[in-house]
């Protein structure tokens, strides 16, 4: 087959009868995509880290309510990126993650992905009122009661939920640099297997 000037190599393969030639082509295409859509999650993940330590002062941790916004949004994208991208599973059509290899990581490496995976988990994705950070709760929930005028006790609640938090933000510096340099070799070794694919004899 002489190919054009341009190929879209998933059109390709949904276009041609899936032999089993055809079948292993579309797979590594399939993983070659995976990849690239991962190393992209963390990727922006580094970009959000870079936005929030510019704003962070060594010295002063509290934010006015615009930059407190900015902050906790970033920081929830940070987490959840690098979760979606490293751990989070999928569903057939969905498309998944590429898990990193926990026995090439250090035992403080493991600890920094299993702590940014529980809170994506735990805090971020769901509300669990008993996950800590340290030994402050993530989400403080309190459901009270004061008196009215009448002397009645009058019900009310709240949660404080925590913003922004330092030693997220550097566990995610830690593990960024070691997670995108994976996928990017993934995403490399892919790329090679789709070559070898094409020229393989039909």
């Amino acid at each position: 087959m002489k190919y054009p000037p341009f190929v879209d190599l998933l059109a390709l393969c949904r276009s041609v009868n899936l032999t089993n030639k055809r079948k292993k082509l579309n797979h590594v295409i399939l993983q070659a995509w995976r990849a690239e859509a991962c190393l992209g999650d963390l990727l922006q993940a580094k970009d959000c880290c870079a936005i929030i330590r510019a704003k962070v002062n060594n010295k002063v941790e509290k934010f006015g309510s615009d930059d407190q916004t900015i902050v906790k949004a970033l920081l929830t994208s940070a987490v959840g990126l690098y979760a979606r991208a490293t751990s989070t599973s999928g569903k057939a059509e969905e498309r998944g993650s590429i898990q990193l290899d926990r026995k090439k990581l250090s035992k403080e490496q493991n600890e920094d992905h299993s702590f940014l995976v529980s809170l994506r988990n735990h805090a971020l994705a769901h509300v669990n009122p008993a996950h800590k950070v340290g030994d402050r709760l993530w989400h403080k929930v309190v459901v009270f009661a004061v008196p009215n005028d009448q002397g009645h006790l009058q019900p009310a609640a709240m949660t404080h939920e925590t913003s922004w938090s330092r030693e997220t933000l550097e566990c995610l510096e830690r593990m960024l640099p070691i997670s995108i340099n994976f996928l990017h070799q993934n995403f490399v070794e892919k790329l090679k297997a789709i070559s070898k694919a094409l020229t393989m004899r039909r």
